[in-house]
């Protein structure tokens, strides 16, 4: 098999808080910055849960199947997630669980999709892709490098990981490197409450629908969308030595004042790291950031205007 493949497992870090009963559409609804009346059988969402003060405390991924709703999120969150939104539940007719009997596996490389179809599997060609094969789902995440996440009963997915048994592994840091490449923002305890979601360019990424109506901190969202006040955005930068912490805040020469906080960090594959930042705008194109004794490189844009 050839080499540009790693098969990740990716169930120790992240999980699937399940939603099911008949008003889990509405109750999502107002809950979720994107619209829950667009989320297909065959393609998945992406969505920030805010707090009241409009920044976000989870980006989740949602997927449909069977009468349900899967919001994918990390594993560090995801009880302290559950718990807040079932405070709001009140009469509404559904359960909001966990998924402890279901497991997930990354594929990572431009053989993804050959991969998938060895073992009998579609491959989605469109970031955000979702098919249904038998007991599994496969999902194509963002990103210029083929990159999906396959999840399904545990039996299931080991079944799937024996019969992807040449592919080369990796640990969770490829997957984490490989999302951060990819622009694809991930919030967790560190990074909590920090940012709303157009910071993080869900609106760029189609996580934000500024047409729903309300749902939980969309007064402030919808005022930066509107009023066009939008300060900082999410970038790309790499460094070398370790990779600083998520929520470190980057500086510009000797500054004292922040100009921007990591949100995500992992290995690079060649040594050194990278990381994706929110950054001021007026730093966009600065040289001299650091993370404590840490230089950052010039940052990246996800997006040119």
């Amino acid at each position: 098999m050839n080499k540009d493949l790693a098969l990740i497992r990716l169930d120790a870090d992240t999980v699937l808080l399940q939603a099911r009963g008949p008003d889990v559409d509405t109750f999502l609804q107002g809950q979720l910055s994107n619209d829950i009346s667009r989320l297909s059988g065959k393609q998945a969402q992406l969505s920030s849960y805010n707090s009241p003060k409009g920044r976000m405390l989870a980006v989740l991924t949602l997927m449909r199947r069977d009468g349900s709703i899967d919001l994918e999120l990390p594993r560090s969150i995801a009880e302290p997630i559950a718990k807040r939104l079932r405070m709001f539940v009140l009469r509404s007719k559904l359960t909001l669980t966990i998924a402890t009997d279901e497991a997930s596996l990354g594929l990572v490389g431009a053989e993804a999709p050959a991969a998938l179809a060895a073992a009998g599997l579609p491959a989605p060609a469109e970031a955000l892709g979702y098919a249904v094969a038998g007991e599994l789902r496969v999902l194509r995440r963002f990103g210029d490098t083929p990159r999906y996440s396959v999840h399904g009963p545990v039996a299931a997915i080991e079944a799937l990981a024996s019969r992807l048994s040449d592919a080369p592994t990796a640990g969770f840091d490829a997957w984490m490197r490989a999302q951060i490449l990819a622009g694809e923002p991930v919030v967790g305890a560190q990074t909590q409450d920090r940012f709303v979601a157009q910071m993080a360019n869900l609106d760029r990424l189609g996580g934000i629908s500024f047409d729903k109506g309300c749902y939980t901190g969309q007064e402030i969202v919808a005022r930066l969308h509107y009023l066009g006040q939008l300060k900082r955005r999410l970038f790309l930068c790499s460094g070398t030595g370790a990779a600083p912490e998520a929520g470190a805040s980057i500086h510009l020469g000797g500054q004292d004042q922040s100009v921007g906080e990591v949100v995500q960090s992992a290995p690079g594959a060649a040594g050194g790291f990278v990381a994706s930042v929110v950054l001021q705008l007026s730093q966009a194109e600065a040289d001299g950031l650091h993370v404590g004794d840490t230089a950052l490189s010039r940052p990246q844009p996800y997006f040119i205007d």
